[in-house]
């Protein structure tokens, strides 16, 4: 066999370049794209919130007992109960053992 026989490949169509072209540019699109969406799940998945420190001790008054708290950056919010049934609200400040405020919850009238 000689060379006259092997055939050069035919040069590249223009559409056929633009479109190969263009598929590889979107799939280097996508490929970037997926890499940032799981970069992102994994950033915010990761990633958690500071939580105020809660205080050690608290003083709560006399015949209470703790129900239930709640707290945010600047306050805990500690629910108490008495022997009466009744049931109070102490505010109390981050790193403090003794209640800010103090109020009393009283129901709804229905």
């Amino acid at each position: 066999m000689s060379d006259d026989f092997i055939q050069q490949e035919a040069p590249e169509p223009p559409r056929i370049r633009t479109l190969r072209r263009l598929v590889t540019a979107l799939t280097v699109v996508l490929t970037l794209g997926m890499i940032i969406v799981v970069g992102l799940l994994v950033w915010r998945l990761v990633a958690t919130p500071a939580t105020p420190p809660l205080p050690g001790t608290v003083a709560l008054p006399a015949g209470q007992e703790l129900t239930g708290y709640a707290q945010n950056p600047d306050w805990v919010v500690l629910i108490t109960r008495d022997g009466n049934g009744a049931q109070y609200l102490h505010l109390v400040a981050p790193g403090e053992d003794t209640p800010h405020q103090s109020v009393t919850v009283t129901p709804l009238a229905e």
